[in-house]
């Protein structure tokens, strides 16, 4: 298992070439079916999702530091499934 115990190893970690949380949120929104974002703070990341065709999104998922990288998959994976419940619920009868 891999630990994350500060942004910096996320960044090193991630291994995608990132620098900044910019750079993470903008791959994390272009690489998820429902667009998640991504942000941070000294306590650590958090993920989630505004979900279109809704007034609701998605829970906020807080990895507060030393957090395992498999958690921060878990929360994207989660995140989708969410979003896409959602969406469903709002946009389909």
């Amino acid at each position: 298992m891999t630990k994350v115990n500060d942004f910096k190893g996320f960044l090193e970690i991630r291994g995608f070439n990132q620098e900044s949380i910019e750079q993470v949120s903008r791959n994390t929104y272009k690489y998820t079916n429902c667009g998640a974002w991504c942000s941070c703070d000294e306590k650590g990341i958090q993920v989630g999702s505004i979900v279109e065709g809704s007034d609701v999104g998605t829970e906020t998922h807080n990895l507060n530091y030393p957090f395992e990288m498999k958690d921060f998959w878990d929360a994207l994976d989660q995140v989708e499934k969410e979003a896409d419940q959602i969406w469903r619920e709002w946009n389909c009868e």
